[in-house]
């Protein structure tokens, strides 16, 4: 998934977003304390894992998980990106699995261009302070 951050408070919402994901237990779905299950099949498993090593690979900094949970089953740390650039492709395709890669931003505009453009977009979000900015964001991007 990307998350696009403006860059005044990008350092913080990575830090918090790495801790928050350090602190999610991955484990079987009947366990009360697991909040992430496993990927559905060793054909989705090897596909997020190449996702999270392309992503090492073409200069993303892995700030949390990016490895296997346990040595049983599908299970796949959650993992933070950090540093994505928009050419990388954990930025240009789904993965559908978890992992995050934070986009750092300046200017609204640019934003919106940049999360349009994508051949995906399944779905979009927007946290602000401001109503005019939420308001003409949805109204722009498309998913």
């Amino acid at each position: 998934s990307r998350v696009f951050v403006h860059d005044e408070i990008y350092d913080k919402f990575v830090a918090a977003a790495a801790a928050k994901a350090k602190e999610w237990k991955a484990g079987p779905q009947f366990e009360e304390s697991s909040l992430h299950g496993a990927q559905v099949d060793k054909i989705q498993f090897d596909k997020v894992m190449g996702y999270i090593e392309k992503g090492k690979s073409e200069g993303a900094k892995c700030v949390a998980g990016g490895e296997r949970h346990g040595s049983k089953g599908f299970f796949v740390q959650p993992t933070v990106f950090s540093e994505v650039t928009d050419e990388m492709t954990i930025a240009k395709e789904e993965i559908f699995g978890p992992v995050s890669s934070i986009i750092r931003f300046t200017d609204v505009k640019d934003a919106i261009r940049r999360a349009n453009n994508s051949k995906y977009g399944l779905a979009a979000g927007i946290c602000t302070r401001d109503i005019g900015t939420a308001v003409k964001m949805a109204g722009e991007l498309q998913a």
